[in-house]
């Protein structure tokens, strides 16, 4: 026996309605007692990244940006090394270190890795984060964290540039 075409006019509604979920542009972002929006990171959480980026390019020593491998990770890596090379740093002492496939930059073969390239600053970008030692065991190397994903748990030791939400720990 066929079944008979239904009219979607008339038609009850389906079963499984999907969940509507607001699209990531249209989400009415925080904003602080001023009314300025606090995107993509709280002020104090941009300067520190500012300073460190600042720090790096005048400091002559060696920089380790270690970005994810999708589009806007190494959007985001091309960009932080345009900004070190405009701040004076010299091509030559920036590197990069891309995470080998299935790894995480927090896994120990990399934390090994990314040390065995002797840098004195490392910048990670848009790895996600989570709490664990510091980048790489070494007390003269200094990290920066910097990713779009929300996150309040971080290798120990790194500064800090993500999305601010409500329960920030990084707005003073």
């Amino acid at each position: 026996m066929k079944r008979k075409a239904v009219d979607a006019k008339e038609s009850p509604i389906s079963k499984r309605q999907k969940e509507h979920i607001p699209d990531y542009c249209s989400v009415e972002p925080l904003k602080d007692e001023n009314g300025a929006v606090l995107w993509p990171a709280a002020p104090n959480a941009i300067e520190d990244a500012r300073s460190f980026l600042k720090e790096c390019a005048t400091s002559k020593q060696k920089i380790l940006i270690v970005p994810d491998k999708d589009a806007d990770g190494l959007d985001a890596g091309v960009i932080i090394y345009r900004a070190l090379t405009a701040l004076g740093a010299s091509t030559s002492s920036i590197d990069v270190h891309l995470v080998g496939k299935g790894n995480s930059v927090h896994d120990e073969e990399e934390r090994k890795a990314m040390k065995a390239k002797d840098p004195k600053y490392i910048i990670v970008v848009d790895q996600g984060s989570r709490p664990a030692p510091p980048v790489v065991e070494s007390p003269d190397v200094k990290s920066l964290i910097v990713d779009h994903h929300l996150s309040d748990e971080f290798p120990k030791d790194a500064t800090v540039s993500v999305p601010f939400y409500e329960k920030d720990h990084l707005l003073k």
